[in-house]
Parts: structure tokens; C-alpha cells; sequence
């Protein structure tokens, strides 16, 4: 596809901001696996296995149940964890805004490296759309969760019922589709007001363009998930080293695919656009 193979033109001119990312997430995956492993290692020791009784079981659970409301411990995870979040939320659009400012051509752009530069020019307007972003992708979760959970008990394998688990499926599907339509709307209006173009014309643009729009996105996203596959596949016949160079491999390769998704989306704003 011309908008895929356009945007790795403009990956290749983006490759440090390609290992900053993948230093980012590999950084941030380190730390939310050295939180979360050891809260687990803490709950398995104590968990009876195998057990003496049934009762211990029982037991296990109602100590667990008093534990979250007075443990300390518990309550440092839970408020590390929710740092993390906090700053993976924070950190998400200035990224964005390294990434668009350095779809800009070489000669508009400021001396340094592109993904710096553009954090501190794009930020502000970055951050809202990111916030406008988050209000519209949670909307329908005012709806689509109290459904979820009046399915969710009919989901009891004694009932044998597969309406309830298409419906969840259905649903589910929609709020996925509904927040590609979302962000795809938002990125084209970001590169509208970014870029001086209109954001009123670039929305107009990405709404009746959205099979392009779903075609790179269809043909990015299956090349990362056969990628994973791949990956996951090598690492669990190769253990040891291999495992391990394989598995953090795969970071860069998500970086290198989030930019040039954002690339290509950018190459087709910019054709129609000047067709336009």
C-alpha cells in the first residue's frame, strides 16, 4: 500500500526517536514487572498448596479480604501502581508530540532531536486532544459496563448459553471499533491544527477516508500481532539467552510499528488533503 511504504520514508528519518521509545517501554515494562511480580511472589508463599484442608483455602481468602483493608504493604503496591498509571498517562502525549512534530519536513523543523523538540512545542494542544480522547473512549463504558455485568453471570458453565458470551463479544467489539473511529478522527484533526490545515477540513478528511485509514491500520497491526506470535512462539522452543533476546526484541519492534502507523495515517491526511 503507497501510504504504508510512503511512511517508512519518514520512519527511517524518525529512527532515534525510535530507540528513545523503546527505551521508554522497555524501562516502564521493567518496573511494572518488578512491582507486580513482587506482589505475587508475596501472595503465593502464603497460599496453601497443597492444602490440608478445605477450610485453609477458606481461610486464605477471608485473611486476604482483612489484609487489603489494613496491610501497609498492600497499600504501597496499590499506590505504586497507580504512580505508574499516572505516569504512563502523563507521559503518553508528549511522546505523541515528538512523534507528530517529527513528521514536519527537515527544513521547518528546530535544531535537536525531533521527539524533544516537539514535546515542547506540542504538548499543550497534544495533552488536550489526549484528554478529549480518554472523555470519548470512556462514554460508552457508562452503558457497555452495566451490561457487561448483567452478562456476566450468565456465563456460568452450567448454563451452557452462547447468546450471552456473543453478546459480550459484540459489545466489547463495538466499543473497540467505536475507539478506532475516535482516535482516528482526533489524529487527523491534531495534524489539521498542528499543521496550520483546518481542523474542521481534516476531520472531514479522515471521515471519508476511513477505509484507507482501516487498511494501514489492519495491515500494521496484523504484521505486530504475527510478529508477537513469532516472538512468542522462539521463546518458548529457545529458552534461556534467546528467550530473552527474543522477548526484549519485541518492544522495538511495537515502537518501530506505532510510528510507522502514525506515519502512514500521516502520509494519507497529506495526499487527500492536497487532492482536496
Amino acid at each position: 500500500m503507497t501510504y504504508v511504504r510512503n511512511g517508512w520514508g519518514l520512519v527511517r528519518s524518525q529512527f532515534p526517536s525510535v530507540i528513545i521509545l523503546f527505551l521508554y517501554q522497555l524501562l516502564w515494562g521493567l518496573f511494572f514487572y518488578r512491582l507486580i511480580h513482587s506482589a505475587v511472589i508475596a501472595l503465593l508463599s502464603r497460599y496453601p498448596d497443597p492444602p490440608p484442608n478445605e477450610m485453609s483455602r477458606v481461610l486464605y481468602m477471608i485473611e486476604g479480604q482483612i489484609e487489603l483493608g489494613r496491610n501497609p504493604a498492600i497499600h504501597q503496591h496499590l499506590w505504586m501502581l497507580l504512580g505508574l498509571i499516572v505516569l504512563r498517562l502523563l507521559m503518553t502525549p508528549l511522546f505523541q508530540a515528538g512523534i507528530l512534530y517529527g513528521l514536519r519536513p527537515p527544513e521547518e523543523q528546530r535544531s535537536g532531536l525531533p521527539l524533544f523538540r516537539g514535546m515542547k512545542e506540542f504538548w499543550k494542544p497534544v495533552t488536550l486532544f489526549f484528554l478529549l480522547e480518554l472523555i470519548l473512549l470512556a462514554l460508552p463504558g457508562l452503558w457497555v459496563v452495566p451490561q457487561l455485568a448483567t452478562l456476566l453471570p450468565w456465563l456460568v458453565p452450567e448454563s451452557g448459553r452462547m447468546g450471552p458470551l456473543l453478546a459480550m463479544v459484540g459489545l466489547l467489539t463495538g466499543w473497540a471499533v467505536y475507539g478506532w473511529v475516535i482516535r482516528q478522527v482526533l489524529l487527523f484533526s491534531q495534524l489539521g491544527f498542528l499543521f496550520k490545515e483546518g481542523i474542521w477540513n481534516s476531520l472531514l478528511i479522515s471521515l471519508r477516508h476511513l477505509l484507507p485509514g482501516i487498511a494501514i491500520s489492519l495491515i500494521l497491526g496484523t504484521a505486530g500481532a504475527a510478529l508477537f506470535l513469532i516472538c512468542g512462539a522462539f521463546s518458548w522452543i529457545w529458552t534461556g539467552l534467546t528467550a530473552m533476546i527474543l522477548q526484549q526484541t519485541y518492544p522495538f519492534i511495537r515502537s518501530l510499528l506505532q510510528i510507522w502507523s502514525v506515519s502512514s495515517q500521516y502520509e494519507l491526511w497529506q495526499t487527500k488533503l492536497h487532492k482536496g
